[in-house]
């Protein structure tokens, strides 16, 4: 593929947490890039089904991918400041014929604060 292009730098694909897949990493990997994997919108059973997935699917010789986590400070809850957004988003949701959330809620887990996750990822460290 890269010869086809007439690229000769190496290509890493984005790994887009709900969007890059097992078989996306996978066919980018066995086409000479490097797949990767957002594992940071699951849980660790998630993402180790999502590795074991990925690796069972690549066949070069090296089984290379990628897996990348959101790693970000706990927010600080700030009522006043949330209310106030929600407000102000009130209009594009009532445009769009939906309920407004009541409260704003952190639904990412930063890797920094899951230990299941760093457990899961040391488990599964390929051999070097």
């Amino acid at each position: 593929m890269l010869n086809r292009l007439t690229m000769t730098p190496p290509i890493v694909q984005a790994p887009m947490a709900g969007v890059a897949t097992p078989t996306l990493a996978a066919a980018v990997s066995n086409a000479g890039g490097l797949g990767s994997i957002g594992v940071g919108a699951t849980d660790a059973k998630g993402a180790g089904a999502m590795i074991a997935e990925t690796r069972a699917r690549i066949d070069r010789v090296d089984g290379a991918f990628n897996v990348n986590l959101f790693v970000h400070a706990r927010a600080t809850a700030d009522p006043k400041q949330e209310r106030a957004w929600l407000e102000w988003l009130a209009p594009l949701f009532t445009a769009f014929d939906a309920e407004p959330p009541k409260a704003l809620r952190t639904i990412y887990k930063s890797f920094a604060d899951d230990a299941d996750m760093l457990a899961m990822l040391l488990a599964l460290t390929p051999p070097s």
